[in-house]
């Protein structure tokens, strides 16, 4: 059997598969796979797959990964591959881009490598469409094979190290060092913006809790990626006071984002091209279960996307409801019924209030508050003023998933009841219990055999980990159930929800690839794996508000659109320059930021850049460029913020705070966005720059993978700039192309603008595959367990 470029199969899915486990005896040796390629593009990653089933046996669904790094690239490497003594086996490699409708690229040249396995660790080397190999050989007593994604220190940062879309090991590993030392009742929960560098000078002394202090005996474990909290402080002058509006409890800035109307929503979208998939299921109610919705509750980005579903699938026909907590008495809500519920080994009891939302046309959302005396707190959603999770976040959530999972049965609102053929929504872990309930619950029962649920992973770094908890007592449910939820010697809520859902969606179709890895998995990644491979996954852009959009924006200086964007951009440049106390120039590149102020968002790459940027060392590039950064988070990264501002006097703004109008306004006036995030599995700002015509450069993670369109593409399509792995350098090399090309190529850069005002990131659009997947969802065989 030989592989050539023309005979990859045009259904190939990537994702690592199970391998044989063979034992290192005698009959068996150790390869490492070796090749030198330089043709990868942003995106793109190396396999080898060949005649032995630890190779895949020819079957590219198991081929093995290689990886690189910003030392090794162009050379990519496997781990250690065990295959049996005195025994020829071929292989060949292939590039994937990650998208199953492009394929793979296959080396060209006729016929296959071979290798034969020693009784030492074998590397074997080739360069890319060339058949030679060259062989070398170690004893590998206590010898370390390379990691694939090693861990970089370089002038203090932390780089990725792996290319294209992936979450690297390395990064990984480091966040979870971070964690096992981290607060146990802060682990749950995105802390960055919680409890550092808030308004107040000094965090409240506060008690640390007891081991195991969890309603029930439960007890917080490990289980989100947290930021590295090791840095070096600057020396910089007395800081100013947090600038823009209270981030008391928000730990995302897309919580602060508005959202538009329902009579400007419409009026926008007959300018645009609206759904081009026809449902056959909108005779089917929709069910949401969120922990937050805007804008009742929001502290991120799960609030917003949770709106948006609540409006956009009521305005396609379905009849809707968003079953969320109620957190406190919100206007307009009227009391409509209660029931009895089991959480935390009691019986619980639960009441429902109820709002009713018009959107026009006849149609609007049904909003379920679910109350009791558990949820309502004085601090934040899901934690206290000191930033620790309440201790009793199990039993608040654990009542949200079954007072949902009653409400369409029990309750009436508009005078009757959505009955039990219903698609649920269940959104992240809060609501994981809800496909768990549904699997084991009701169907067996005879109840909601017609219904499905669909369960949605905003951030797989947060899966809702507790000890000490006896599942069947807790949760009313037998053991089979119980043993969907044991995750080694906690419970995992999101592992009960990933094995019973009747599909998986994801954030970004990128994202639902990384999160079927080892580094993007956090040990979950088997569980997705199955879902992939039962063609139950899916990734689905996030759209964006119909708000974002420069025509009729009331934040900006001056409205502007795809036809006179350089004259409205210039416009806003110069507000946005006198705004902030930047000379006003329209010649230098004009670069943003507005983000958390953390090691995932990249700040610590961009720190080390500012004096690169800013000195003009004669290339006619650096040195020409002015730099504005919004965002709060870790203090050491602030003072960053505010030490270039002080150094650059009117070419820097270290804006520390976060303030909506002048997000808005630096979309419309700045030339390029940097997003050099190093895990993001959506991304919206990055969205939003294109519709202002501000180029993003991005990292190639997550969604930005899904939303950019790098300029090595064509200055035809482009959309962006594309950092292909994160290193202060190659971020450099990348920024400087981008400035380079406003500077000495303005017409390729507007280009580029204008492409990047035509792409259409709006809901609508994310809705025809939400559409697509109700269909799927309801057309395949439920769940069975």
């Amino acid at each position: 059997f030989h592989v050539s470029n023309h005979c990859a199969p045009s259904d190939v899915r990537w994702a690592a598969q199970p391998r044989p486990n063979l034992a290192m005896n005698g009959d068996v040796g150790a390869v490492i796979f070796s090749v030198e390629c330089a043709k990868t593009l942003p995106g793109e990653s190396i396999y080898v797959v060949g005649s032995h089933e630890a190779l895949g046996a020819w079957e590219t669904a198991k081929a093995v990964p290689l990886a690189t790094n910003a030392a090794t690239f162009p050379v990519w490497q496997s781990d250690k591959v065990t295959l049996p003594l005195g025994q020829k086996v071929e292989f060949k490699y292939a590039i994937w881009s990650g998208s199953s409708a492009a394929g793979a690229k296959w080396e060209s040249f006729t016929g296959n490598r071979s290798v034969e396995a020693a009784g030492s660790v074998l590397t074997v080397s080739a360069a890319w469409d060339n058949s030679a190999t060259t062989t070398t050989t170690s004893s590998g007593e206590g010898e370390k094979v390379p990691e694939p994604a090693g861990l970089i220190k370089e002038d203090g940062t932390l780089n990725r190290t792996m290319s294209g879309c992936r979450i690297f090991q390395a990064e990984m590993e480091a966040i979870t060092e971070s964690l096992e030392t981290r607060d146990p009742m802060r682990r749950n929960f995105s802390q960055t913006l919680l409890n550092l560098a808030v308004v107040e000078p000094e965090e409240p002394e506060s008690a640390q809790p007891a081991a195991g202090a969890a309603a029930g005996g439960a007890q917080v474990v490990m289980q989100a990626p947290m930021d590295d909290e090791n840095q070096d402080v600057l020396d910089v002058p007395e800081a100013p006071l947090t600038r823009g509006v209270a981030l008391n409890h928000i730990a995302s800035f897309s919580a602060l984002t508005e959202m538009a109307v329902p009579e400007v929503k419409t009026a926008a979208r007959k300018q645009r091209k609206g759904a081009q998939y026809e449902p056959f299921n909108l005779s089917v109610p929709v069910v949401i279960v969120t922990s937050e919705i805007a804008p009742y509750s929001k502290s991120g980005g799960l609030g917003l996307v949770a709106a948006s579903y609540s409006y956009e699938f009521a305005r396609n026909g379905h009849r809707t409801m968003a079953i969320s907590p109620k957190y406190k008495h919100f206007d307009g809500i009227q009391y409509i019924g209660e029931t009895r519920v089991r959480a935390c080994g009691q019986d619980q009891l639960v009441k429902y209030w109820h709002l009713y939302k018009d959107f026009g046309d006849g149609k609007g959302c049904d909003y379920i508050f679910v109350d009791h005396p558990s949820i309502e707190r004085g601090g934040g959603l899901y934690n206290d003023d000191n930033g620790r999770e309440y201790h009793d976040n199990l039993l608040r959530f654990t009542l949200l998933s079954a007072a949902a999972m009653e409400a369409p049965l029990r309750l009436s609102p508009g005078g009757y009841p959505y009955g039990d053929k219903v698609v649920f929504l269940a959104n992240d872990w809060q609501a994981g219990l809800v496909p768990l309930y549904l699997c084991h619950k009701y169907r067996r029962h005879n109840v909601y055999s017609q219904a499905r649920c669909m369960y949605v992973i905003h951030n797989l770094g947060y899966q809702g980990q507790y000890h000490g908890v006896e599942a069947c007592e807790a949760f009313g449910i037998e053991h089979g159930a119980a043993g969907d939820l044991v995750f080694g010697n906690c419970i995992n809520l999101t592992k009960g929800a990933l094995i019973c859902a009747d599909r998986v969606l994801t954030v970004s179709p990128n994202y639902a690839h990384e999160i079927q890895t080892r580094e993007g998995g956090f040990a979950l990644e088997d569980y997705v794996r199955g879902k992939a491979h039962g063609l139950r996954l899916s990734g689905i852009l996030n759209g964006i508000d119909d708000v974002w959009n420069p025509d009729t924006d009331n934040k900006i200086f001056k409205n502007f659109n795809a036809d006179d964007f350089v004259e409205g951009k210039r416009a806003n440049k110069a507000h946005l320059q006198q705004t902030l106390g930047l000379t006003q120039d329209p010649n230098v590149c004009l670069v943003g930021f507005v983000g958390r102020l953390t090691w995932q968002k990249g700040v610590d790459v961009i720190a080390e850049m500012i004096s690169w940027l800013m000195d003009d060392t004669g290339n006619g590039v650096t040195g020409r460029a002015q730099l504005i950064m919004m965002g709060n988070g870790e203090e050491q990264y602030a003072n960053s913020l505010r030490w270039a501002e002080t150094t650059y006097r009117g070419r820097a703004c270290g804006y520390v705070g976060f303030d909506p109008t002048v997000e808005h306004q630096m979309m419309a006036g700045c030339d390029l966005f940097l997003m050099p995030s190093r895990y993001e599995p959506c991304g919206l700002p990055q969205m939003y720059s294109q519709q202002y015509g501000t180029l993003p450069v991005v990292h190639a993670t997550g969604g930005l993978v899904d939303s950019v369109v790098d300029v090595s593409v064509g200055l035809e399509k482009a959309t962006g700039f594309m950092i292909p792995y994160m290193s202060v350098d190659r971020a450099k090399e990348v920024l400087y192309k981008a400035m380079d090309l406003f500077h000495n190529k303005p017409k390729d850069f507007q280009q580029m603008q204008h492409n990047a005002m035509m792409t259409d990131f709006y809901w609508p659009q994310a809705m025809d595959q939400y559409e697509q997947n109700i269909d799927y969802t309801l057309y395949d065989p439920p769940c069975q367990r």
